[in-house]
């Protein structure tokens, strides 16, 4: 028995093993470029409820915490917010003093105590500032220049 193959069995195959090649590569970027639209579509989904939520949010803000809010951002809170500017810096340079002053241990660590502490009271003078600032525009109605 002879095991020739009859050639055009032998071209068929050849034919088939390369349009399957041939096609392997088309496949592959088709697949590629639906996955590509299929996750551009999730990020559409994802980007159009976050937009809903933040609409949504502003729909919904509370009347007097938008007066504050208003007010904080004309400037009517201006004092309040150059004092806590101001105990900020104040803070900033006792950390720094700490930093750089060389010397015995304990008393660098002492002096850096001494700065948290003052950097603790300087925010609970900031706390206090935007607590006033915050009931002083949500007390006082719209419109009424106080």
């Amino acid at each position: 028995m002879a095991d020739v193959v009859d050639p055009q069995v032998k071209d068929a195959l050849t034919t088939g093993n390369v349009k399957t090649v041939a096609e392997s590569a088309s496949f592959a970027m088709a697949t590629l470029f639906q996955h590509q639209v299929n996750h551009a579509h999730r990020l559409d989904m994802l980007a159009e409820a976050h937009l809903g939520k933040v609409l949504n949010n502003f729909a919904s803000v509370d009347p007097t915490e938008a007066v504050a809010t208003a007010k904080l951002f004309k400037g009517e809170a201006d004092s309040g917010l150059s004092s806590i500017l101001a105990q900020l810096a104040t803070g900033q340079m006792g950390v720094k003093a700490a930093q750089s002053t060389p010397g015995d241990t304990s008393l660098e660590i002492a002096k850096l105590g001494a700065a948290i502490s003052s950097l603790q009271g300087l925010m609970g003078g900031i706390v206090a500032i935007l607590q006033q600032t915050i009931k002083g525009a949500q007390t006082t109605p719209p419109g009424t220049g106080a």
